[in-house]
């Protein structure tokens, strides 16, 4: 009784992670599908990624006072031109 009890629970734990595991496939698999289809899945890839910054745009990086002062941390921001 020990030991079906013992494989019940190594079952579930299995099963748990073979959800998981299935999961994980799913959202790989649309990414690949991003990725393959179209450009904005790679240019967002190259941007968070790599740092790069379009041809079309204007990189701003935007500094604040140093250490303190209260104040939130430097934010990069890319904008377009249009």
């Amino acid at each position: 009784m020990r030991e079906v009890s013992r494989l019940q629970a190594a079952i579930d734990a299995q099963s748990g992670a073979n959800r998981d595991q299935a999961e994980r496939n799913r959202q790989l698999s649309a990414e690949v599908n991003d990725l393959k289809l179209g450009l904005t899945a790679i240019e967002e890839r190259a941007r968070s990624e790599l740092g790069m910054v379009g041809s079309n745009e204007t990189f701003f990086q935007i500094v604040t006072p140093g250490p303190g002062v209260n104040s939130p941390p430097a934010v990069a921001i890319t904008a377009r031109a249009e």
